[in-house]
């Protein structure tokens, strides 16, 4: 509507200023500042000096659109009608007439801008009143020629001020339009303000309380989200003590049970109680730092990518997995972050594509621009294209025996998903060159 209502206004603005400025353009077909009077002095001294019997034709030839000519044999009724001297005074000039044969009125429809209808008999008044409405001329018959103005139609649009009612109703659009942007961006500033604090929230620690602005409901609204927010913090923080509470408890009972089972006096049995103790303590904590790693903070530092790929893909290597490394020599792969976290993703990732890898595994470090990549590929089955999003859900694996001896805990890339989004990257899969999966994780350089 505004857009509209803009448009609307502005091209009446614009065609009103087209006819000013055509009107400018044109020049006037009149030779005189008074065309009608100097005609009606011309009609006036040809009358006056013609033959009587070709008065009818020359009153048929003068009168047109503009004058009406007639001669009557009483003097006019002069009733409504304003006495304009000034007018009188042109007349006798151009006719030559004396002034007693001349009359020449305006009428209050005719009168100049300006000019107070009540002061215009005023005899110390100075200055013309109004236009040409009608002039009498006593010929010398004793008959009188009557002049009559005729007013062309006039336009019924309402005018204010001199202009076009059209113009004003434009120029209040405009107004309107102006007002109307201006009110509602700085409606608006209080929005975006709440939408940059909303993005900046991360679930840690509540954003800084915004000030009181804009409508009442907005402020409402601003208030609400900071209550949310803080309502979310104490949550996280509930969430953060008893993540810590149950790994506590967790911990102590399973080394209870270790101590037990080492006491167990038929050696194969105890071999498995072990065994299922670590896997279990393995599960346990695997869970639990995921659980915990949306409520931690990661720490900035600059963190060398090459090094910390450089020093897994070597331990690896002497653990007998084939396995390459390209890039190590790149300089600027730098990021802020916590190095433990992400040499945790390098781990996970390296170590799917050791497990999964028939042959061989491949790793690479580069910087694209300014961001630091990781790729690692395997030549192993892949990941169907269907489920390279869903890989990264918690839990999920495309192996579904749910076995520890085929599979992980499916927790995996869902915890290299989590710290690689919290380092401000991504982590992608996409098909590899070997055949089997690709794993791309893309993190801010350090300027």
């Amino acid at each position: 509507m505004l857009l509209l209502l803009g448009a609307l206004s502005l091209l009446v603005l614009a065609t009103v200023a087209l006819d000013h400025w055509q009107r400018a353009q044109e020049r006037s077909p009149y030779a005189s500042r008074f065309p009608r009077v100097d005609q009606a002095a011309n009609i006036m001294a040809l009358l006056r000096d013609a033959d009587p019997a070709q008065r009818p034709a020359i009153l048929r030839a003068v009168s047109g659109e503009a004058l009406k000519a007639e001669i009557v044999d009483q003097s006019p009724d002069e009733t409504g009608l304003i006495r304009e001297p000034r007018l009188e005074a042109r007349l006798c000039r151009v006719t030559g007439a004396p002034a007693d044969r001349v009359q020449a009125f305006t009428d209050a429809a005719m009168l100049h801008r300006g000019v107070d209808p009540a002061d215009v008999a005023n005899p110390e008044r100075r200055g013309p009143i109004g236009r040409l409405a009608a002039a009498t001329y006593r010929l010398p018959d004793g008959r009188f020629l009557v002049v009559t103005a005729i007013e062309a139609h006039r336009s019924r649009m309402p005018w204010l001020l001199g202009q076009p009612l059209s113009l004003w109703v434009a120029v209040l659009g405009v107004a309107v339009t102006v007002l109307v942007t201006v009110g509602a961006r700085h409606e608006l500033a209080p929005l975006r303000r709440l939408t940059e604090a909303v993005s900046r929230f991360d679930g840690r620690a509540p954003g800084p309380p915004l000030a009181a602005r804009g409508a009442p409901e907005i402020r409402r609204l601003a208030q609400a989200v900071q209550a949310m927010q803080e309502r979310i913090v104490g949550l996280m923080g509930e969430r953060s003590l008893l993540i810590g509470a149950i790994s506590h408890d967790l911990k102590t009972y399973l080394t209870r049970m270790r101590l037990r089972a080492e006491g167990v006096a038929e050696p194969e049995r105890r071999v498995r109680l072990i065994e299922d103790l670590d896997a279990m303590r393995a599960l346990i904590e695997t869970a639990l730092g995921y659980a915990r790693g949306t409520a931690a903070e990661v720490g900035r530092t600059p963190v060398d990518l090459a090094d910390i790929v450089a020093v897994e893909v070597a331990e690896h290597a002497a653990q007998g997995a084939a396995i390459t490394l390209s890039g190590e020599d790149v300089r600027d792969a730098t990021v802020a972050g916590d190095a433990v976290a992400l040499r945790r993703v390098v781990a996970n990732l390296i170590g799917n594509a050791v497990k999964f890898g028939r042959a061989s595994v491949a790793v690479a470090v580069r910087r694209t621009g300014t961001a630091c990549q990781i790729v690692v590929e395997d030549d192993g089955p892949g990941i169907p294209e269907a489920e390279r999003s869903a890989v990264f859900s918690p839990y999920y694996r495309v192996e579904r025996s749910r076995s520890r001896r085929t599979g992980g805990t499916g927790l995996g890339l869902a915890i290299a998903r989590q710290i690689a989004e919290a380092h401000g990257g991504t982590i992608v899969a996409e098909a590899a060159a070997l055949g089997g999966a690709r794993l791309v994780v893309t993190l801010p350089a350090l300027a």
